[in-house]
């Protein structure tokens, strides 16, 4: 079995780990990277800056009311998120990814991540799973894809048979 590329994300972090076989054919994880995205451990109230809401209204005098209407500043940066982690993908595909690609990321972001890839990264992912597996340890991914492993192991070997002359 060719070595594979593994990653799993989710809208904090991405981690991607090499897929191998060691000489006794039993299945080894090696850590590629990890990447923290910051702007996802940051509230909300740290990037906006006027405090809008939090100032009474001249009707109001004892609780606040909004000043300005909501501008999705959640879904926005929602957005940025699945774009960035799209990238670190592609980078990441494009990089040590000839061999193929197994892709798991929480159901919620795993259709926009996709979209956000190019055709030909697309085209390099051979299973995607809509987990998150972002925590799970070595073992628990292994068998998590272990049949992805057990397909790959599974092809029949054609083996010449001599036909009586």
């Amino acid at each position: 079995m060719n070595s594979k590329l593994i990653i799993v994300t989710d809208l904090g972090l991405l981690k991607a780990y090499k897929l191998d076989t060691t000489p006794k054919g039993t299945p080894r994880l090696d850590s590629l990277a990890d990447v923290v995205i910051e702007e996802a451990h940051h509230p909300l109230v740290e990037k906006v800056t006027d405090l809008a809401g939090r100032h009474v209204a001249p009707t109001a005098k004892k609780w606040g009311t909004p000043l300005a209407d909501g501008h999705n500043l959640k879904l926005e940066t929602k957005r940025r998120l699945i774009r960035q982690i799209a990238d670190q993908i592609k980078r990441l595909v494009e990089s040590n990814g000839e061999h193929g690609c197994w892709l798991a990321a929480h159901k919620e972001i795993n259709h926009q991540i996709l979209s956000g890839l190019p055709r030909s990264v697309r085209s390099r992912i051979e299973t995607n799973l809509s987990r998150d597996l972002v925590k799970a340890n070595r073992k628990e991914l292994l068998a998590v894809f272990a049949p992805q492993l057990a397909a790959k192991k599974l092809r029949p070997i054609r083996q010449r048979v001599k036909t009586p002359a």
